[in-house]
């Protein structure tokens, strides 16, 4: 079961208990599209959330790849080939120098990167909307029961944001 992306809260009470993030959704979907658009809507804040090579993913080849590359290699360690257009398949991105060099610069002795977890990309991007709802002037309890989290939770993130 997927759900869509939304801000906003719920127009019935009957949605409202279900979360709008229950996961990275998958490609080629309409929540899949609506997570893309979010990310590109919060640009600044998704990419100051992510782990740096899914940050310079998204920065190279956009949200979408690399929502793709962290979907399907997610967790797991990826050999970055020396050269830049197998390293751009590999990524699912087209590399220019610059950024092929920066990224082997930041590879193990082995050559490897680690690929964050599409959980931990997901948790990110959820407490970045969640930030976003807050900031748009939604009620706790609002938000709390769109994104399944509790108003305590939401206090303290409040807190954490300040810091």
């Amino acid at each position: 079961m997927t759900y869509e992306l939304r801000i906003a809260p719920p127009d019935h009470a009957a949605t409202a208990a279900q979360p709008y993030f229950a996961g990275l959704p998958a490609p080629d979907s309409q929540d899949f599209e609506s997570l893309c658009r979010f990310c590109e809507d919060h640009r600044v804040a998704v990419l100051g959330s992510l782990p740096w090579i899914a940050a310079e993913v998204a920065d190279l080849g956009g949200f979408e790849a690399m929502l793709r590359l962290v979907r399907h290699q997610g967790g797991r360690r990826l050999y970055l080939p020396r050269g830049r257009d197998d390293c751009s398949i590999r990524l699912g991105v087209r590399l220019d120098a610059t950024s092929h060099r920066r990224l082997l610069d930041r590879a193990s002795t082995a050559g490897t990167i680690e690929i964050p977890s599409a959980w931990g990309v997901f948790v990110g991007l959820r407490r970045v909307a969640i930030r976003a709802a807050v900031r748009a002037g939604r009620s706790q309890r609002e938000v709390a029961q769109a994104f399944g989290v509790t108003e305590r939770h939401l206090r303290r993130e409040a807190t954490l944001a300040t810091l």
